[in-house]
């Protein structure tokens, strides 16, 4: 979803807010469907200085014909030792979308949840899952 201002012909002063709205733009004839994960690269594991350890997933999303696809929602979710999440990010522009998780020694792992917010068709069938130890976990 993204954030647009009301205009300020319309409102004036504190009444200026921002709502959110869905993401209504074309996208279907942009990409040959199904879009694809093709890869999600792991990131090796960062120790901090605080003892914690900070994971990153890049997941690339692709079209039928290969090419990168910019712009588009990806929802997944990270479970860690001793927490989890779920989020959506927006690819850049070269159809790349990363999820970072900072935590314990342990076992991180990445499931893609929904690639364009169900606004066009996704093959699920393909790479979803990934995962990495942090530590001497």
């Amino acid at each position: 979803m993204r954030f647009r201002r009301r205009s300020p012909k319309l409102l004036t002063g504190d009444d200026a807010v921002l709502r959110k709205v869905t993401d209504d733009l074309p996208r279907d004839h942009l990409y040959a469907q199904p879009l694809v994960v093709d890869r999600i690269r792991v990131d090796e594991a960062e120790p901090l200085d605080d003892g914690q350890w900070r994971v990153a997933f890049v997941v690339r999303v692709r079209d039928a014909d290969g090419k990168r696809c910019p712009d588009l929602a990806v929802d997944a979710t990270l479970v860690g030792p001793h927490r989890q999440g779920t989020g959506t990010t927006t690819t850049d522009l070269m159809g790349q979308a990363t999820f970072r998780m900072t935590g314990p020694a342990g076992r991180y792992v990445l499931t893609v949840d929904d690639v364009a917010a169900g606004g066009l068709t996704w093959d699920d069938t393909t790479v979803t899952r990934a995962e990495v130890v942090a530590g001497d976990a």
